[in-house]
């Protein structure tokens, strides 16, 4: 049974980043069960790195995604989260 996850991220507004803490900014993290469907959700975005809704992969070990992996059930509504594709 595979249980890797292939993991992207979305922009609300394009790449933006905390100016204090460095973090994404307006970031929503998305998981897949092949990398096929990640890329090819990853074409549905903004075009370009500043475009509304731009998409990227991100590799699992990325301390920000990992930081919302391990979120409790009720994560706070005002911060990003992990949606299961």
């Amino acid at each position: 049974m595979n249980m890797k996850n292939y993991y992207a991220v979305s922009y609300f507004n394009g790449v933006a980043s905390c100016a204090k803490t460095g973090n994404r900014y307006c970031a929503t993290y998305h998981a897949f069960p092949t990398k096929a469907e990640r890329d090819e959700w990853r074409k549905e975005g903004g075009d370009f790195r500043t475009s509304p809704d731009y998409r990227e992969p991100v590799l699992s070990s990325d301390p920000e995604l990992r930081a919302e992996l391990r979120q409790p059930a009720y994560p706070d509504p005002y911060k990003g989260e992990v949606e299961y594709h």
